[in-house]
């Protein structure tokens, strides 16, 4: 008879002990500083960060992390994980993550080759505005 060992890895160990001590206010804050947080106009690599930062305080389980990383991210961004990409929210937070900077970093490529910061829904309008400022 062979004993199982409590934890299947140091890391897993090492949270379960993280999550023993953690205050609740500590886990309500981190909770709270998710929730609202938002990647906005900052860069992928900088909110991952933060989001990270809170993950691990939040006790929060796989798929609420997931939840509020597809809500959090920058809207175009989730669109194309999902639609381009092909996640689904069965999928893993690391999963999402990786996706994601891969998209990001395609798209600074891009805008570095070839010029320009704009998006494709503002496009639209500047043609409208350029067109109705044309002198007749």
């Amino acid at each position: 008879m062979t004993n199982k060992p409590p934890f299947e890895t140091w890391e897993k160990m090492a949270n379960e002990i993280a999550q023993f001590f953690i205050s609740i206010e500590t886990q309500t804050h981190a909770i709270d500083k998710l929730t609202k947080l938002k990647q906005g106009n900052r860069l992928f690599e900088d909110f991952w960060l933060e989001f990270v930062t809170w993950k691990e305080l939040s006790g929060y389980n796989e798929v609420a992390l997931v939840g509020l990383f597809k809500k959090e991210v920058y809207p175009a961004l989730a669109r194309k994980l999902v639609e381009i990409g092909q996640i689904r929210n069965s999928d893993l937070l690391d999963e999402w993550y990786e996706k994601a900077l891969s998209f990001e970093r395609l798209k600074r490529e891009v805008i570095e080759e070839f010029g320009g910061r704009r998006s494709l829904e503002n496009s639209g309008d500047r043609k409208k505005k350029l067109v109705l400022d044309v002198p007749r």
